[in-house]
């Protein structure tokens, strides 16, 4: 939910950026007003556009984050991130609880009498990660893909 609520403040700022815009006047091509309105055009258009970028990067940064569904090896799982970067998430065989550290939730795992630790190092867009839980000693890989 945390991620709808950012892009969705993000696209408004968006808007109300793009719809910033001087007024135009109608002066004839060979008037020296003309050339003053199309500097300011081109100045705004490119002071416009380094905000967006600057914004989009923000945003990028921002909505990156390993909360939502994920086809895993364990099956669908849902993660969600919480305060303080807590994550917790459920599927099939049960639930993990840890924290998100960087790119790296390291995290408990419960599957009713199954207990352990394990990793996840997610890619830097966090559409994917590669991890492990520990049972008893031995790595079992845990890998996933964003749906």
């Amino acid at each position: 939910m945390r991620n709808i609520t950012k892009a969705a403040i993000f696209m408004a700022l968006l808007a109300t950026i793009l719809s910033c815009g001087g007024e135009s006047s109608q002066e004839t091509a060979d008037s020296p007003e003309t050339e003053a309105a199309v500097d300011t055009v081109i100045t705004e258009e490119a002071v416009i556009t380094t905000e967006v970028e600057e914004l989009l990067e923000t945003v990028e940064t921002v909505i990156a984050s390993p909360e939502g569904l994920w086809e895993t090896t364990m099956g669908q799982m849902e993660l969600v991130l919480g305060d303080s970067d807590n994550v917790t998430g459920e599927y099939p065989l049960g639930t993990i609880e840890g924290t998100l550290s960087g790119n790296i939730i390291e995290f408990t795992y419960n599957e009713g009498s199954l207990s352990g630790e394990g990793t996840f190092t997610f890619e830097s867009d966090f559409n994917s990660f590669a991890g492990f839980q520990d049972i008893s000693g031995t790595e079992l890989i845990w890998d996933g893909r964003r749906l």
